[in-house]
């Protein structure tokens, strides 16, 4: 009924007007044909202006009858002006050319320096993307400042937003909120970056459109509009890599209708295979990747009218390093003290155990209507995800599977947007969702996590008020999530949950044109998080993470699971502060963003010391509840000191705290520091010619917590002395690793014929080929990152 009263309100909404008509259209680069976000949308005689949205698209209305002098404007491309004679609806698409002149499109390759309204957002487009391509998505977004990862391994990398990750950043994939089994730190977006146009990722907690647990940020994957003309285009991209000798190959084959105007459809697929990854000195055994991927769409746009269906499959399987498999105290202490991990062999394309095997399939439906008051959007999505993860076990135990999840996932969303005469926005809408976790039975083991189903709605209103140089975002919602669970204890005891959690979530911002290039921005946001079931309920090894985890509801002691009405658990609270500065000059750009995210009962896997079961000795890991908070800089910089050179540093700097022991976090990232020197001449019939050096520092750990090694644990063990009786205060096993410096190069060109287009890459990783660890891997307590790294790519465009 909720959703049959969203989809057909009132239609009085303004009152009758005789301006009625809309203005609307996209915003492309001319070389590229990619649609281009935060562009500058101004009509003279209204004195009105916008700005484009992720997918590049704008919109005026209400607008009366007449003749418009529009301008279209954007950093490092040359402005175009229009003249629109408006008798009804118009449809007006842009497109610009590069300025060679002023060369200042960093501000768009690096990232939307702009904001989209007071959400601190940034953007990777598509000619970024492509010189990144090969890399997993965690990787590509650690190109932003602020944006970290937490990895496992070489092979699996999970984005960090200001210090947070996993469950407190929301990925959109196509418009479709991803859901996996993403509780696990080791476990990866599982979303081909090759099908993004750009990736778009909203640093502050104001993103209350896209739903609750949104307290680190949203990373938005857009995809490239699909062909609205008969004709037939796509391109091919083959990337090979020394580091694994791996080797990627993406394709994809696009186009219109004849004699059926509006109709378009584009068909992706992605390969990639790796061995074994290698450090400077040895290789990590078993660290090796196998994907296929593929992809479908096909949709219809009008005026008014539009409809889109999507289908994609992912499928991977990846290798743990074999090293981190313990099966006894003698073992766990000479891991964690060899220089070379253990069953370090030569290099293989052989994926042995431990291994995860992961698919996820995503069907989307989604469909738009203009009206004389706004637009209606609604879109339906379904996600499979099947998750198996195999453990070396005894015998034939090794080729089942220990964990075995499949995931399915319906959602639905809502919502209307209105825009008013004086170019305020107004949007609201609804969202729900149904999820079913299941165990596959014949694991031969009690369920790390319990089968559950979740149940969550949400209603949200957001607005965007221009009040002369104001721009006022104001936002509210309310969400509701129910789970039903069963499972099994480690006694081999069902038990039964329902558990009820609601809460309100607000924004609000501002920004300021304090100067005709400088403009300032804040705002303040509440979000919250109910914990996940993995964080209530896990039990036991999680070969995947080496360690053995327990959830919230475990008894220290017994480990047995707590009667809900005995449980103390609490929903996590954030409140984050975001200010933003930005000046922008012909030769100069400088942003700079303070921030402060408070989270209350903040859930962490606090490290607890060193345990046995029969599947091994681990170091093991309980969920705990603290207040955290994390407060940082992020600060990004384009100099054009020359027609042909430009330089881009950045810098990340983070500082979070245990603020309820007054201690420190484990797995927080250390402060980071880029630069990137970048040369563009003009060399003869090569197009888009460059050379780029990109020195990076990382900064050691100095906020961590104490350390206890796993030989003082044993030792006091075998003396019968108890180290955690008088002191629960956090702690590692391992000091922080030093700080490190990489360099790292590329250089690129592209050959132009008449229908196609050529281009080539070349670039080294680690060109000193620097012996190091990243604090942020949960693998560091075993070996060391990889080495040098060559990659060569050639990407055909027809």
């Amino acid at each position: 009924m909720l959703l049959a009263i969203t989809l057909f309100p009132s239609t009085h909404v303004l009152g009758q007007s005789p301006c009625f008509f809309t203005i609307k259209g996209t915003v492309k680069d001319s070389s590229t044909k990619e649609l281009l976000p935060v562009a500058d949308v101004f009509i003279k005689e209204l004195n009105k202006g916008t700005i484009t949205n992720s997918d590049g698209a704008f919109s005026f209305q209400p607008i009366c009858e007449g003749k418009y002098t529009i301008k279209c404007s954007f950093i490092g491309y040359k402005s175009v002006t229009l003249n629109v004679d408006v008798i009804g609806n118009v449809v007006q698409n842009f497109i610009l050319e590069t300025d060679t002149e002023i060369m200042k499109e960093v501000t768009v390759e690096d990232k939307a320096e702009r904001l989209q309204g007071v959400q601190t957002s940034v953007a990777l487009n598509e000619k970024k993307l492509a010189e990144a391509a090969g890399k997993t998505l965690g990787e590509v977004l650690k190109e932003i400042t602020g944006v970290n990862s937490i990895q496992s391994g070489p092979g699996i990398f999970k984005p960090v937003i200001h210090g947070v990750h996993s469950q407190r950043v929301l990925i959109l994939n196509y418009g479709i909120r991803q859901e996996g089994q993403q509780w696990g730190a080791e476990h990866a977006p599982e979303i081909d970056p090759f099908i993004a146009s750009n990736i778009i990722v909203v640093k502050d907690a104001s993103a209350i459109k896209y739903g609750s647990d949104a307290l680190g940020g949203v990373v938005i994957v857009n995809p490239p509009a699909l062909p609205e003309k008969a004709g037939l285009k796509g391109s091919l991209q083959t990337i090979a890599q020394s580091n694994g000798r791996s080797g990627t190959i993406s394709g994809t084959l696009e186009g219109g209708l004849n004699k059926r105007a509006g109709w378009g459809w584009r068909l992706q697929g992605t390969t990639k295979r790796a061995g074994d990854f290698k450090t400077p000195t040895y290789y990590l055994t078993n660290s090796g990747v196998r994907e296929l991927n593929f992809s479908a769409a096909a949709g219809y746009h009008k005026k008014r009218v539009g409809i889109d269906a999507f289908f994609s499959h992912f499928n991977t399987e990846l290798g743990i390093l074999k090293g981190t498999s313990i099966s006894s105290i003698s073992d766990l202490l000479t891991a964690m003290e060899r220089d070379v991990p253990q069953y370090t062999t030569g290099f293989s394309y052989t994926i042995g155990e431990p291994r995860q095997e992961v698919s996820h399939n995503l069907v989307k439906l989604n469909a738009h209507v203009q009206t004389k008051k706004g637009e209606w959007r609604v879109q339906y999505g379904f996600q499979n995800n099947n998750r198996k993860e195999f453990d070396i076990r005894r015998g034939d135990l090794s080729k089942i599977p220990s964990i075995n999840l499949q995931l399915n996932t319906h959602t639905i969303e809502s919502e209307f947007e209105l825009a008013t005469k004086d170019n305020s926005t107004f949007c609201w809408g609804l969202s729900s969702m149904v999820q079913n976790n299941e165990n596959i039975p014949g694991t031969q083991r009690i369920p790390f996590i319990p089968d559950f189903s979740n149940l969550s709605a949400g209603v949200f209103a957001i607005s965007k008020l221009k009040v002369k140089d104001w721009i006022i975002d104001l936002g509210a919602r309310y969400d509701y999530r129910q789970y039903n669970v069963s499972g099994f204890d480690f006694k081999n005891t069902l038990y039964k949950d329902q558990l009820v959690f609601n809460n309100p979530s607000a924004t609000i911002g501002t920004t300021k044109t304090v100067a005709k290039d400088q403009s300032l921005s804040m705002s303040v946001s509440s979000a919250w998080r109910p914990p996940h079931v993995a964080e209530l309920y896990s039990v036991g090894t999680h070969q995947s993470a080496a360690a053995i985890e327990y959830g919230l509801l475990l008894n220290d002691v017994t480990n047995e699971v707590t009667p809900l009405k005995d449980a103390s658990f609490k929903t996590e609270n954030a409140l984050k502060w975001v200010t933003t500065y930005q000046y922008t000059s012909s030769n100069f750009q400088l942003e700079a963003t303070g921030y402060l995210n408070y989270i209350f009962n903040y859930i962490f896997l606090k490290p607890m010391g060193v345990t046995q079961n029969i599947r091994g000795v681990y170091p093991y890991f309980r969920y705990t509840q603290t207040d955290a908070s994390f407060i940082g800089i992020d600060l990004s910089a384009v100099c054009q000191i020359l027609p042909t050179i430009k330089i881009n540093p950045k810098a990340s700097l983070l500082r979070a705290t245990d603020e309820r022991n007054d201690d420190f976090l484990v797995f927080i990232p250390s402060n980071r520091f880029d630069l990137s020197l970048r040369y563009e001449p003009k060399v003869f019939w090569l197009k888009n010619f460059y050379i780029e050096g990109k020195p990076k520092y990382t900064a050691m750990q100095n906020r961590a917590p104490r350390v206890l090694t796993v030989r003082e644990i044993v030792n006091a063990k075998d003396q019968g002395v108890d180290l955690f009786a008088t002191n629960s205060a956090n702690f590692d096993f391992m000091d922080a690793p030093d700080g490190y410096f990489l360099l790292n190069g590329a250089t690129g060109f592209s050959v132009v014929n008449t229908k196609t287009r050529y281009d080539f890459r070349f670039a080294v990783e680690n060109i000193t080929n620097t012996i190091y660890r990243e604090y942020t891997n949960r693998f560091r307590y075993y070996a060391n990152e990889i080495g040098i790294n060559y990659t060569f790519s050639l990407k055909c465009i027809f």
